[in-house]
């Protein structure tokens, strides 16, 4: 058996959760803009997240990585997933 190795596992972020409110799986990532914050020295990536029946968000990151944009996604429709099932 051939050991696994951290780069050749499927990752969670490579892949944006359904839509939560639709059940959609088509989820589009936009990018829109970079704010910069002169009193803390940050930077900011802003980005749009719709799926094709319009339900979307927008996500800021700390990068300009599609892969932060997608964890933010994953970690956003679980986390509102988890509040549906709640109620």
């Amino acid at each position: 058996m051939k050991p696994t190795t951290r780069e050749t596992r499927p990752r969670k972020w490579r892949k944006p959760t359904p839509c939560p409110i639709c059940g959609c799986t088509r989820i589009g990532f936009q990018w829109i803009a970079t704010a910069y914050n002169p009193i803390l020295h940050t930077t900011r990536a802003i980005w749009r997240v719709q799926c094709r029946h319009r339900q979307g968000i927008l996500i800021i990151t700390r990068h300009n990585d599609l892969k932060e944009a997608i964890r933010a996604w994953n970690t956003r429709a679980n986390k509102h997933k988890r509040k549906a099932k709640e109620r």
